[in-house]
């Protein structure tokens, strides 16, 4: 858990903007297209349905990626539980996402996450996820969301499934209401506007 966090505060200090003046905003990393368009994302507590005890139902994320205007894509290192389970099965996993932009109204927005990786030292090894969210972008570079889905784990002999539901917060550019990113040099063409 620990070592989430301080991950998530190493990725947070690359991101960190700062205000000099009222109408200047400084980056404080190099502005590479590549880097402006990068995002972190953080799931600090999600949750299992069903029976059990906290620490087997809790889950933990921390996801680095970049966005493709509508689509983001990222890496996403995290566990499916707090300790592991009585046969000793790891739950560390490494997992791929990449997460859809569906509808955005507003600061509101509803994606879609199609993921799969893979569970460290468990004989469940093969992990695939689908969730949904509701996400708010409240700060221009900060936003918050809720997340619901399902966590399917698998092996030769074994498998489970996980209905989830989670908080999580993502820290990247705004998105406007064609779903892109705002800030990157050129118009949207948004509500009929053409560039001239």
């Amino acid at each position: 858990m620990h070592r989430l966090f301080l991950i998530l505060l190493f990725l947070l200090s690359c991101f960190a903007v700062k205000a000099q003046q009222a109408d200047t905003i400084i980056i404080l990393i190099p502005r590479q297209p590549f880097i402006k368009t990068m995002y972190v994302r953080t799931l600090p507590l999600g949750i299992y349905t069903g029976a059990g005890y906290p620490k087997d139902r809790i889950t933990q994320n921390l996801e680095l990626g970049k966005t493709f205007g509508i689509v983001d894509a990222g890496i996403a290192y995290g566990r499916t539980a707090l300790r592991s389970d009585s046969a000793g099965n790891g739950t560390h996993y490494l997992e791929g996402k990449i997460t859809m932009n569906l509808c955005q109204v507003g600061i509101f927005s509803n994606e879609m996450t199609v993921g799969a990786g893979g569970i460290f030292h468990s004989d469940k090894y093969l992990m695939l996820e689908l969730s949904y969210t509701i996400y708010a972008q409240f700060w221009d570079h900060v936003g918050i969301g809720i997340v619901t889905g399902y966590y399917d784990l698998s092996g030769n002999i074994t498998d489970a499934s996980h209905n989830v539901f989670g908080l999580y917060l993502r820290f990247g550019l705004i998105r406007p209401e064609n779903g892109g990113l705002l800030n990157l040099g050129r118009m949207s063409r948004t509500h009929g506007m053409r560039r001239r």
